[in-house]
């Protein structure tokens, strides 16, 4: 893997997603909603706590899901990756560089929920969180993008499964039989943690299993779209 490679194709990213509004929207979406509620309802006891949490999660899963899906998925539509892997670029190394992109405005403009108001955890603690969960979402996406045969059938896969990893442990705070198969996914786990509840040893195996098994997929399916492309 060449490190000047991946730079080159950081910076086209950085360049394409400003190029793209509604790309460069999905990253502010969760941020905007939490801080007009926060603002909405303020004076409430403990609001802003439940408000940074909660959008906090469906920012690190929903957000990464969806723009590594799409941002892949449409670069093979277009045969752009193609072009690049014939340009002496590897596909590891494109995949790292989309990553890495995603994964850092993600980061970036996730680390505004720390001044909307009280969070439970530290803030170092807090975007170490978030980057985990962040991290594991974007391989999710990956997987997607590699899946699928073209942008329309990746954000049509996409948006429901991130919609679902997102809003579970929302709605496990108010169903006991949701919050147990919710307690299955990496979301839940990085959700308790914000809340400021301890993650328990399980929670630690939850989140491993996931990560391995996205990992092994991932790994698969970059096999496959080698022969592809």
């Amino acid at each position: 893997m060449k490190i000047k490679n991946v730079g080159a194709l950081f910076c086209k990213q950085a360049k394409d997603c400003a190029k793209n509004p509604p790309f460069l929207l999905l990253f502010f979406i969760y941020p905007t909603v939490a801080l007009v509620l926060i603002q909405a309802m303020k004076g409430q006891p403990g609001i802003s706590e439940v408000f940074v949490s909660m959008f906090a999660v469906m920012h690190s899963v929903f957000t990464p899901i969806v723009a590594a899906a799409s941002f892949i998925a449409e670069e093979r539509e277009k045969n752009t990756l193609r072009v690049l892997i014939m340009s002496n670029v590897t596909l590891k190394e494109y995949l790292v560089s989309v990553g890495g992109f995603i994964l850092l405005a993600n980061l970036l403009t996730g680390s505004s929920f720390i001044f909307f108001g009280n969070h439970a955890v530290s803030d170092s603690l807090f975007i170490l969180a978030m980057g985990g969960c962040s991290l594991i979402s974007v391989i999710l996406g990956s997987c997607i993008g590699l899946f699928s045969k073209n942008a329309a059938a990746a954000n049509g896969l996409a948006v429901p499964i991130g919609i679902l990893f997102a809003f579970l442990p929302m709605l496990a705070n108010f169903n006991r039989k949701i919050e147990t198969v919710a307690g299955f996914t990496y979301g839940q786990q990085l959700g308790r943690l914000l809340a400021g509840k301890e993650i328990t040893f399980c929670g630690f195996i939850v989140i491993a299993a996931n990560l391995a098994i996205l990992v092994i997929a991932s790994a698969f399916l970059y096999k496959r779209s080698l022969s592809e492309e």
